[in-house]
């Protein structure tokens, strides 16, 4: 709507000399813009990356799960393997041991909510 009320104005002040610096802030704006939209972080990858760090049970003070860019670890557990995972829209999909579990990634604050195709929701706190 914005732009449309510029162009009527640019377009009616094109006759006049005084608007020649208008017409040059115009374009500049909008290059700028256009450089600014290219620049911004996807929400996808805004989402996935809030879920890189340690994480604990919010009722659990044990660091349980680390997550990184494309694997997770259940620290609590021995040996700690990775276990891969892919990410997509506001889903990560976990293939292990002949399961496939999608979870469905929220956050609520800084507590992160996934809920699986089951139903099942599980509500972790980042351990600091």
């Amino acid at each position: 709507m914005m732009l449309l009320v510029i162009l009527i104005v640019l377009k009616k002040c094109l006759s006049y000399k005084i608007c020649l610096n208008m017409k040059k802030i115009f374009f500049i704006s909008i290059v700028a813009f256009a450089l600014l939209s290219c620049m911004a972080s996807s929400p996808q990858q805004s989402l996935q990356s809030r879920l890189f760090g340690f994480w604990a049970p919010s009722d659990y003070e044990v660091t349980v799960l680390k997550i990184d860019k494309d694997s997770l670890y259940y620290v609590d557990e021995y040996p700690i393997v990775a276990v891969p995972y892919q990410f997509a829209g506001d889903s990560m999909t976990i293939v292990g041991d002949g399961d496939t579990i999608v979870q469905h990634i929220s956050f609520r604050k800084d507590t992160l909510v996934m809920k699986n195709q089951w139903g099942d929701v599980s509500c972790l706190v980042p351990v600091k």
